[in-house]
């Protein structure tokens, strides 16, 4: 009966995201056009939205069959869930402070469709994946992959700024208002940043395995 409690909890948050993201979409189309694609935060956002719909889709299938969600499916689901964490904690221990001025974490958190996209959307996922989606377990191989969605922005987001195709959007983007080494630094600082959180994530969701009793050792 929890099994199934959990499980019916798990699609109502997925599709909460799923719900969300073409209302937070539209905000932040209608706001900067086809600029939209250049943030990570609304591309981290889509992905979760196909994500969440298929995680959505598997845990009716195994309310009705008593099985687990694929492993494939959980791992892209992990991946989801540490790029809206990330999202989440850039925002309020990286862009708030830069941005105080101009209302910091409160506007960030709260404004337009950086609610949806900076505070619930990561929440929804966070808790599903850590609290409801605990099996099957994930290696810890799993956790560098987290960082892939990262780094295929960050290559491209760079080669475009270098390439002056577009300007930023973050501050740490903005290769010639900065030296090399503040670049290098800033994306190092990106990345280990990433992982850190790659690796509470997996953590928190109950990955790790437990160590073997030690009673076992002493049994006749």
């Amino acid at each position: 009966m929890i099994k199934k409690i959990a499980i019916l909890c798990s699609i109502f948050l997925n599709l909460c995201i799923v719900r969300w993201e073409p209302v937070a979409i539209r905000m932040t189309w209608e706001a900067v056009g086809s600029q939209t694609f250049t943030f990570y935060t609304e591309n981290s956002n889509v992905f979760a939205f196909f994500v969440c719909l298929l995680v959505a889709v598997c845990q009716v299938i195994c309310l009705f069959t008593g099985r687990q969600l694929p492993r494939w499916v959980k791992t892209l689901k992990y991946i989801a869930t540490c790029c809206l964490t990330m999202t989440f904690l850039t925002v309020v221990f990286v862009l708030g402070p830069y941005c105080a001025d101009q209302g910091g974490v409160v506007f960030l958190l709260t404004e337009s469709s950086m609610l949806y996209h900076h505070l619930l959307n990561p929440l929804c996922a966070f808790v599903s994946f850590v609290l409801l989606e605990r099996e099957p377990k994930l290696p810890a191989r799993c956790v560098p992959l987290a960082l892939v969605p990262t780094m295929l922005y960050g290559s491209v987001a760079l080669w475009a700024n270098y390439q002056r195709l577009i300007t930023g959007p973050y501050p740490f983007l903005l290769v010639y208002q900065q030296t090399t080494r503040q670049t290098v630094l800033w994306c190092a600082a990106i990345l280990a940043m990433n992982l850190l959180y790659a690796w509470l994530v997996w953590r928190l969701g109950g990955n790790c395995r437990k160590k073997r009793n030690v009673g076992l050792l002493f049994r006749s």
